[in-house]
């Protein structure tokens, strides 16, 4: 396939990042945020240093059109935003970010654990129209020259247990399951999640 381009995320892109970021966790966000996630998660893509970020993304284009995107960070950049993620949160959510605190800090405690020396893959996507053409591949490749040039020892991303499809393609890719989440409960919806990882 022709004219495929790998970028690093813009603010200009926060809407196709919104769309993508849903797509890789379709059910998650929206049971976690509401039903404003699509304009939370397009106002977090447009501020720096939280772990949303366009500062942490990178794009896939095919033929001048966005097609997929990932998302990932360091141990480092985790400890230095995770502050700013929450007041972020805060200030967009209001008064609801109260109501929804006690979710988010069980959702901290099952998700996104990582060590020093370790780079997180916090979401990956593909349009559904590009899928199969190799562009998840791609992402992930360009997922690892950035964890190494980070000196990341390993790779670590949650997926969840229904996704076959996706636990399949990191198995390919040289991931392996290291352990199974607590049952996390939200509303009438129960999500539980593999940790995967890869050694670089």
């Amino acid at each position: 396939m022709n004219n495929i381009f790998v970028k690093n995320g813009k603010p200009e892109y926060a809407k196709e990042f919104s769309e993508l970021i849903l797509l890789s966790a379709p059910s998650f966000f929206s049971y976690l945020f509401g039903p404003k996630v699509k304009e939370l998660m397009e106002y977090l893509f447009k501020q720096p240093k939280n772990f949303f970020s366009f500062e942490h993304s990178i794009f896939i284009e095919v033929n001048n059109k966005i097609t997929g995107m990932t998302l990932g960070y360091d141990f480092e950049q985790k400890v230095q935003e995770e502050l700013n993620t929450g007041l972020l949160l805060a200030k967009y959510l209001k008064f609801d970010f109260v109501r929804k605190l006690p979710l988010l800090f069980k959702a901290s405690k099952i998700l996104g654990k990582i060590a020093k020396e370790e780079y997180y893959l916090s979401n990956i996507a593909v349009y559904s129209e590009f899928r199969n053409l190799g562009l998840g591949n791609k992402l992930l490749e360009e997922i690892e020259q950035e964890a190494k040039k980070l000196k990341c020892k390993r790779i670590v991303l949650d997926v969840e247990v229904e996704n076959e499809k996706a636990i399949k393609l990191y198995e390919k890719l040289g991931y392996r399951i290291i352990e199974k989440s607590d049952f996390f409960k939200i509303k009438d919806k129960i999500f539980q999640f593999f940790k995967m990882e890869k050694e670089l």
